[in-house]
């Protein structure tokens, strides 16, 4: 072959070469562009997303109940990670966090390869100086300062004030746009869920360039996140602390309110639960046997849960008949312990009958066979429509989700939801508190504030302030109702506390008068919930209590001693 002919071939095979370089470079510059300019800048750019804190929570006294404190996540950037087994290694030797835990951890974090996500949460401050000193060892490791939730007192007032719970990914798609990102966390329950808005803050970033090995050179952009607002309750911790003491192995809510205004100073649900629980993962083994809890420890009973009132309601039935003229309080009725209607008979809970009685003293001795009859004057319609007056069978409006609106039966409600009519008898259950009726304690007690403070229907709440602005200031709503009514049902609601044999003399204390009604109200399951309802002092009411036993028994007992438990601590810590 001779030289030009080599050079010939020489010359093709380097034309076939250069047009192989010619089109990767077009490949690379022209098609593939986008995309390696945004490798470039992702190993060259780094936005941190800097969280913002929430805004704590205290009580009327400036005692805190939940705040964020600083915490240490080690998380990964999945596009960034060279080897999973070696990182998955090193946060196993520093944490003590099993391999195949955290491997799968990093495996998952794939879904968002883009973005810093955790794969162990809260770790110690030694723990993160070791991470952070080998961070440029390990591609895609970063350390990450947050916050976490702490809720002070644990299971204490854990009803009120909620708990946090992950972003899901329909919240998400409606919530971007307002500042969400996909691993927030947001208010599940209590005040943490109707106040999200004002506890939550805005979160801010950071863009830094960074060299090769991931060292940060410079920062470009800088955004600071602005915490959320605090908020600022009517509850008073050590009321609080004590009712939830007051209810530790029972089942029941117990709710002390301001009588003038509806400030919530203690609300206590039983059984209850920690908060902690469903933000802290090193414990999502609980979260489980709490969500199936038979129990039912996430219900707060006292705005959630309705039931039967018992002899509690009698109040309305009095104030009705005596507002409509049906009854004057000197009306009587001789109770021997038995009622007949037609066929049926009814009776007294005491067996051989109270004798005769004039209202006062059938309110005082919680006379049924007086109210059978008094009931049966007033009829349904107008029992439902005093019963409406009083708050029941609608929300209080209190600052709390997932409040119940109770029962008020009328015959109407009876045929559209039965398809069957009224009979009197269900009128006879209806005057003592039975039968279709149910109610919140809540609602109890907010009926039981127009009787403190002679004539105003309170509306309860929870927040009194959101950082400097005062919220739940308004006025209760004065009801129509006469004075003359309400001195005949609290001079009733005096004797059944401190009269000869009253039903409630287990919440009598020396010192200070307590006005108050019991309640024992049957349920299908052959056990009695336990009610008592109160308030003190009797010439200048300032508390309104309410105690439910559930399936406690008679409300004569239990009910109202604890009553008395929560005004003596009001009083020692100044409240009354």
């Amino acid at each position: 072959m001779n030289a030009e002919k080599r050079l010939k071939i020489f010359v093709q095979t380097l034309s076939v070469g250069l047009m192989f370089m010619l089109s990767g470079l077009v490949y690379v510059q022209l098609i593939r562009h986008a995309v390696y300019r945004d490798m470039s800048e992702g190993n060259r750019l780094r936005v941190t997303p800097l969280m913002a804190s929430r805004g704590a929570v205290y009580d009327r006294n400036g005692d805190i109940l939940v705040k964020d404190v600083l915490s240490f996540n080690a998380s990964v950037i999945h596009s960034r990670v060279k080897d999973v087994k070696a990182l998955a290694g090193v946060l196993n030797a520093v944490c003590g966090v099993p391999e195949h835990e955290s491997e799968a951890c990093i495996r998952k974090s794939g879904a968002r390869p883009y973005s810093p996500v955790c794969v162990v949460p809260d770790i110690g401050i030694k723990e993160a100086i070791q991470l952070e000193e080998i961070e440029s060892d390990y591609p895609g490791l970063i350390l990450q300062v947050s916050t976490k939730r702490r809720y002070i007192a644990g299971k204490k007032g854990a009803n009120v004030l909620g708990h946090l719970g992950p972003i899901n990914s329909s919240e998400f798609k409606r919530l971007k746009h307002y500042g969400y990102r996909i691993n927030d966390l947001v208010g599940r329950d209590g005040i943490e869920k109707s106040y999200d808005n004002y506890l939550r803050g805005i979160h801010g970033g950071k863009q830094v360039e960074v060299d090769h090995l991931g060292r940060e050179i410079r920062t470009l952009g800088y955004r600071e996140p602005a915490p959320g607002r605090d908020v600022h309750l009517t509850i008073d911790l050590g009321l609080q602390e004590f009712c939830d003491g007051l209810l530790d192995g029972k089942r029941g809510a117990i709710v002390a309110m301001d009588a003038d205004n509806g400030a919530l100073l203690a609300m206590a649900s039983a059984p209850s639960y920690d908060p902690e629980i469903f933000i802290d993962r090193r414990r999502s083994d609980e979260v489980g046997p709490l969500l199936n809890d038979r129990e039912y420890p996430l219900i707060n009973r006292a705005v959630s849960g309705a039931y039967p009132p018992g002899s509690v309601f009698k109040l309305i039935v009095a104030a009705g008949a005596l507002e409509t003229g049906k009854a004057v309080p000197e009306t009587s009725a001789v109770c021997r312990g038995i009622f007949r209607l037609g066929r049926a008979t009814y009776h007294c809970w005491r067996k051989n009958g109270h004798g005769e009685q004039n209202m006062t003293e059938a309110i005082k001795n919680s006379c049924n066979i007086y109210f059978y009859r008094l009931g049966l004057l007033l009829g349904v319609e107008d029992i439902a429509r005093f019963a409406g007056k009083f708050g029941f069978g609608e929300r209080t409006g209190i600052d709390l989700p997932n409040e119940a609106k109770g029962t008020v039966p009328t015959q109407k409600w009876k045929k559209d939801r039965f398809r069957e009519r009224w009979y009197k008898g269900e009128t006879v259950n209806y005057a003592i508190g039975q039968g279709y009726l149910l109610v919140t304690p809540v609602q109890i007690a907010r009926m039981m504030s127009v009787f403190a403070n002679k004539g105003y229907l309170v509306r309860p709440h929870l927040v009194k302030r959101i950082g400097n602005i005062r919220v739940n200031d308004d006025d209760g709503i004065k009801l129509d109702i006469s004075p003359g009514t309400l001195d005949t049902v609290r001079k009733g609601l005096t004797e059944c506390v401190n009269g000869d044999r009253g039903t409630g003399v287990k919440a009598r204390l020396s010192g200070i008068v307590v006005s108050g009604k019991t309640g024992t109200a049957q349920t299908s399951r052959k056990k009695s919930h336990g009610w008592f309802a109160g308030f003190a002092p009797f010439d200048r009411a300032k508390l309104v209590v309410v105690v439910f036993d559930e399936y406690g028994g008679k409300g004569g007992y239990y009910a109202a001693e604890t009553a008395a438990e929560v005004f003596r601590e009001a009083l020692r810590l100044g409240i009354l």
